[in-house]
């Protein structure tokens, strides 16, 4: 998950400099419903990364705390050996 999180990332990145080329090049006569397009596109493109990566960070959240009452049951299992030994 944390792949797709980086690729994504990365993708609305590349989206975010093509518009601002887009943008620069409206100052010399350029396309502004091109730019514009590609403004809506960079939006999307990073709302959907950030969403994954909220997603993935719940995930680990969650994995995180699943582990840490394992550990606390094992603790408990091991000083209870130790008690009997």
């Amino acid at each position: 998950m944390g792949k797709v999180t980086i690729a994504l990332t990365a993708v609305s990145t590349i989206v975010l400099l093509i518009t601002f080329g887009k943008g620069m090049s409206i100052l010399h006569g350029g396309d502004v419903g091109s730019h514009l397009s590609w403004a809506m596109a960079t939006l999307l493109s990073a709302l959907t990364a950030n969403f994954v990566a909220m997603i993935h960070a719940a995930q680990s959240d969650r994995i995180i705390r699943q582990l840490r009452a394992l550990l606390a049951v094992q603790a408990e299992e091991h000083a209870a050996r130790e008690a009997r030994a």
